[in-house]
Parts: structure tokens; C-alpha cells; sequence
């Protein structure tokens, strides 16, 4: 799948296309929830999953997302980030909103993720805290 946007932007679902030296420093050294996840981690955590590559007008990647799902009950988006040079332009919203639509995705009806800093952003797309009620019922296992 490969989609644009009219100022030349592209998101692709092709691993093969994205720059995974790029993603792998920018989670390490940028992202509050990924600081020093080794490149090996990363490149397997692209490998099992749906990733997803924004692309600008010269083909550089300035952004990415990630899917872990079986692409049919479940999804967990995560490692969600555009680069600060190319934000502002609304990448970040047309990146999640375009990946919701992605035929392995549209008809999961759990999905999930985790956030500190953009419940706004999501929101606009359908995700909601977990009700107190809810919460009852996930667990989760940090090791």
C-alpha cells in the first residue's frame, strides 16, 4: 500500500523501504519510550510487525508507526513519531488516520496503544482511555 498527499508526502507499508538505521537511532535516542532499544531489537520488531514509513517529497523517511497484530482480533499501534523537522504539517494525524484504513487493520476490532503526551491526537480517531471498569480487566507484564 502506498498512499500521497498533494505536497508530495508518502506512506508506504513496504519494509523494504524503509530506513531502518533512521528509525532504529531516532527510537534510541529521541523517543522517551524506546531510549537504547538495540538496532538488532528494532529490526525485529519491524520484521513481525505492520510498519508503516512516511516518506518526504525527496524520499527521505521523516516518520513511522508500528503494528503489532495478527491482523484480524488485535492491534497495538506503537513507535509512533514523526521527525521534528516535519512536523507541523499535520504527518502525524495523516499517518495514523491512512494506517487505520490499511486492509489488515479495518475490520480489527481491538485495538490499542499507549500514550503520555498525545491522547488529544488519538482521540480524533476512536481510541478513549480505559474506563475504570476496563481497567479491571487488563493486566500487563514490564520486565
Amino acid at each position: 500500500m502506498e498512499v500521497s498527499r498533494d505536497d508530495g508526502y508518502a506512506l508506504s507499508d513496504s519494509t523494504g523501504r524503509l530506513d531502518r538505521a533512521w528509525v532504529s537511532s531516532w527510537l534510541a535516542e529521541q523517543s522517551y519510550w524506546a531510549v537504547g532499544r538495540p538496532r538488532a531489537v528494532q529490526d525485529r520488531a519491524i520484521d513481525e510487525s505492520l510498519c508503516f514509513g512516511v516518506y518526504a517529497p525527496d524520499g527521505a523517511q521523516v516518520g513511522f508507526c508500528r503494528y503489532v497484530t495478527d491482523r484480524a482480533t488485535f492491534a497495538w499501534m506503537c513507535d509512533v513519531f514523526v521527525d521534528e523537522a516535519h512536523r507541523g504539517r499535520g504527518l502525524g494525524a495523516w499517518m495514523v488516520a491512512t494506517s487505520l484504513e490499511h486492509p489488515d487493520l479495518v475490520l480489527v476490532r481491538r485495538q490499542v496503544l499507549v500514550t503520555s503526551t498525545a491522547h488529544d491526537l488519538y482521540a480524533r480517531f476512536g481510541f478513549a482511555s480505559v474506563a475504570d471498569a476496563d481497567a479491571a480487566k487488563w493486566m500487563v507484564r514490564l520486565q
